[in-house]
């Protein structure tokens, strides 16, 4: 085959990326959420590999160890990209690699002996991040007490009262919390075995007050969304992001300077689920009904068989979660 142009490899990379992202959609393998992960670094890799005048079924040994040199030097960070974000982007390239074989465009996926072979050393020889930490009951307390805005105070207290996710909250439509019944109905996602969130009464409290100033903020015309922006339509991941970092910087526990690998001085959406698995853990919750919570996939046989209620989970989580109010005395 005569090698091709720059321009005409990076174009036939780019069609080679929404075959892809087709096949991905229709094999459904994998969630809505890893295809959006997916594509950003799928994107680059084609502009990468294109510029080296390579389409992805040619790709060999050599071309990945010059793949791993770019893309250092296309980082910021001074310590290049972490092992985590790298282990991401291998994934996805690995992905797309075995679509390419399966369809019988690729001779054979490289990908896997190199991630055996050379991004072990690149583990060992990159800075380790710290571990996510996990505030004190008095530090989430001070920090959500103080938060002004009731959209916001509402955003902060449920995702620390229920685990759930930035995806998931920002799914939230109104007639999916139930503050009678103390409840919050999920949207149905992949690798989650549960959607149904109990709260207690101070969650439930924080969300009534919100209920009540919705008339203040701005809501388009049969917009159903538990949570808005400043244009009356659905918050997206940043904007619940930037609302998170906003409160946590204010009180001390978010530090926007520092590197990402120092993820102990970081807080983000992510660190509450952190919180409340250790919140539960600390009380005595028993490991099944925290997994029950925190909707993980079984992990043992047994778990397939041990049906919990609803009523059970719900006992057991007002029993075991903190009453954030009472580390504020």
């Amino acid at each position: 085959m005569d090698p091709l142009t720059c321009e005409a490899a990076t174009a036939r990379n780019y069609e080679i990326v929404e075959a892809y992202s087709e096949d991905l959609g229709l094999t459904g393998s994998v969630s809505n959420e890893t295809v959006r992960v997916y594509m950003p670094d799928a994107r680059r890799a084609a502009r990468i590999f294109g510029d080296m005048g390579v389409t992805f079924d040619q790709i060999r040994i050599e071309h990945l160890k010059e793949f791993v040199r770019r893309l250092k030097s296309l980082t910021e960070r001074p310590a290049g990209l972490s092992c985590g974000r790298m282990k991401g982007i291998f994934s996805q390239l690995n992905s797309l690699m075995e679509f390419l074989v399966f369809h019988e465009m690729a001779d054979y996926n490289v990908v896997p002996a190199f991630r055996k072979r050379y991004l072990r050393s690149y583990k060992a020889s990159s800075t380790p991040s710290t571990r996510r930490r996990a505030p004190s009951d008095e530090e989430l307390a001070a920090m959500i007490y103080s938060i002004p805005d009731s959209r916001d105070r509402a955003i902060h207290m449920l995702m620390a009262k229920t685990g759930i996710s930035n995806k998931d909250l920002r799914e939230l439509d109104i007639g999916d919390v139930d503050l009678a019944g103390k409840w919050v109905t999920s949207k149905q996602q992949d690798k989650r075995s549960t959607r149904m969130h109990p709260m207690d009464e101070e969650c439930a409290d924080v969300l009534e007050s919100y209920f009540r100033s919705l008339p203040s903020y701005p809501r388009r015309e049969g917009e159903q969304a538990l949570f808005t922006n400043r244009d009356g339509g659905r918050l997206i991941r940043k904007s619940v992001t930037r609302i998170v970092h906003k409160h946590a910087q204010r009180a001390g526990l978010h530090d926007p300077e520092v590197d990402r690998t120092e993820q102990h001085r970081k807080f983000g959406p992510h660190h509450y689920r952190h919180w409340f698995t250790t919140a539960l853990s600390r009380n005595g919750c028993p490991p099944r009904i925290i997994r029950e919570l925190r909707g993980d996939s079984p992990s043992e046989a047994m778990d397939a068989y041990d049906h919990i209620t609803l009523d059970e989970l719900q006992e057991q989580y007002v029993t075991h979660i903190p009453r954030l109010a009472s580390a504020m005395v």
